[in-house]
């Protein structure tokens, strides 16, 4: 296997963990062992350990002394933290990508379908495929190598989190009417009222997760 084999290998590794956390099957605090990974995933521990380093640094896994690779579990001080960066980064991402999107509308405005579709069937696996995609056209159509990738680091940060809203659907499902007024902004082609809406979005999004219980986070 050849060095660009071995580092494809590690990213698809790294995709499918974060897609087990983020769908609950591995949840924060859990210990993560290269051997029964790679048998799970069929690769070489040379690759889970890739993928392990590679998810480290993006604050999805922890390496805790004497326990080894963990899911991280965040602070209620570290939600905050990210939250008001990721606010800040989604807006600026909102800013960016307007003129392409207004010029262009189709892909958001399916994208909103979806979700006002998923939420009359009252579907939150598809509202939440269709969110994650949501959000991650801003920075495509921004084409900013270094916001895109900021951006994946503090989302796959914030995975298990977001998973925890899934719990109260109807909070959830209202956040529905903030991605409308992104949508309705970008159409009307309003910078500002795009950039605020977006921010004002995600704010409300760390507020819910800060009225979890405590148990969901680690001590500051």
């Amino acid at each position: 296997m050849t060095e660009r084999d071995t580092l494809s290998t590690a990213q698809h590794v790294a995709s499918a963990i974060a897609q087990a956390v983020r769908g609950g099957h591995l949840v924060p605090g859990q210990r993560l062992t290269e051997t029964e990974l790679a048998s799970r995933y069929g690769v070489s521990r040379s690759s889970v350990r890739e993928a392990f380093q590679r998810l480290t640094v993006d604050g999805l896994l922890a390496f805790e002394p004497h326990r080894g690779v963990t899911v991280r579990r965040l602070s209620r001080r570290e939600v905050d933290n990210l939250f008001a960066v990721r606010g800040a980064l989604e807006a600026l991402a909102v800013g960016l990508a307007l003129p392409g999107l207004h010029a262009a509308p189709a892909r958001l405005l399916a994208l909103q379908a979806e979700m006002d579709e998923a939420v009359e069937a009252n579907d939150m696996a598809k509202f939440s495929d269709a969110n994650t995609r949501f959000h991650e056209l801003f920075p495509e159509i921004a084409d900013n190598a270094v916001l895109t990738e900021t951006l994946t680091r503090l989302s796959n940060s914030l995975y298990w989190l977001q998973f925890r809203m899934l719990v109260d659907r109807q909070h959830v499902f209202a956040s529905n009417v903030e991605h409308r007024h992104i949508v309705e902004a970008v159409l009307a082609d309003d910078r500002s009222t795009a950039e605020a809406a977006m921010r004002e979005h995600v704010i409300a999004s760390g507020a819910l997760i800060q009225k979890l219980s405590d148990d969901h986070f680690a001590r500051a």
